[in-house]
């Protein structure tokens, strides 16, 4: 679902598990992959991006290629690049 005035916009290849929650405005690549229980908030997510069960991730941009572990909240730009690194 999305704000009022927002939007949802999400790739191809799209591999969810159970009870994931997408909340616009939210942008995603080709070729996510989310575990159980995931979220993704406010964000823009690029291609082959994978997040692990139980994160969150708000108000961030993932770059083509991450990978976010499992449990992780990501809420800063910081924290996004301290896994890229």
């Amino acid at each position: 679902h999305a704000l009022r005035g927002t939007s949802l916009t999400v790739g191809s290849d799209l591999n969810t598990d159970d009870n994931v929650v997408f909340h616009g405005p939210l942008t995603v690549g080709d070729r996510l992959t989310i575990g159980d229980d995931a979220i993704l908030f406010r964000s823009e997510v690029g291609n082959n991006v994978t997040i692990g069960e139980r994160a969150i991730v708000v108000g961030v941009t993932l770059p083509d290629g991450t990978t976010i572990p499992e449990d992780a909240v990501i809420t800063t730009p910081g924290q996004v690049d301290a896994l890229i690194d």
